[in-house]
């Protein structure tokens, strides 16, 4: 699968880790670095989900395409489900006038249980006829888990010791050493990859 660009329309609205957490888990007790450390909660998800490949709480992303694939994976798994944040919109270019539509819902197929989700066209149908150019085809969903009590322990463990490491340690390495990111870190999430499909 391959795609133009992949962003964030609406961030999370909280974080997998508390403020108070990440403070006591720095050992923390004045409340003069807040901001700092709220702003490294948030950098640790960052850097946690880029290096999972997924959204960790709901979010919502928007993925731009030069044209319909056969099935359109959508990456950053998993894929919300419920409510308004199972919304799935897809867009794109008509051939014709060159005006942007949106592709109605009883035209593709959703499927939530893939990782990542997937997009197909429904049975006996296909992708309608679309401008071929740069970003012709958009698709904007929400990923992620609906609360931080469902992201597991081993990752919010893992931002911690990010959190930790970078409260600490106000650059990226020092001589002693050369590692921007511990092994212990990557050992964590290893653990939780979703992995290979």
């Amino acid at each position: 699968m391959s795609y133009r660009s992949l962003r964030t329309v609406t961030p999370p609205v909280v974080e997998p880790v508390t403020l108070a957490e990440a403070k006591a888990h720095c050992r923390i007790d004045t409340d003069t670095d807040d901001a700092y450390v709220t702003a490294l909660v948030t950098a640790a998800r960052e850097w946690v989900e880029s290096y999972l490949d997924e959204a960790l709480l709901h979010q919502q992303l928007v993925m731009r395409m030069d044209g319909f694939p056969a099935e359109i994976e959508l990456p950053r798994p998993p894929m919300a489900t419920a409510g308004t944040h199972a919304a799935v919109t897809v867009t794109y270019v008509m051939n014709s006038t060159g005006s942007t539509a949106t592709l109605e819902t009883n035209q593709y197929r959703v499927d939530r249980d893939s990782r990542p989700g997937v997009l197909r066209t429904v049975y006996g149908g296909s992708w309608p006829s679309y401008l071929l150019d740069y970003n012709a085809v958009s698709v904007t969903w929400w990923a992620g888990r609906a609360s931080a009590a469902n992201v597991p322990q081993g990752v919010k463990n893992a931002i911690l010791w990010l959190v930790g490491l970078w409260y600490e340690k106000r650059m990226a390495a020092d001589a002693a050493n050369l590692s921007e990111i511990p092994f212990g870190v990557k050992a964590l999430l290893d653990a939780a990859k979703w992995g290979s499909y």
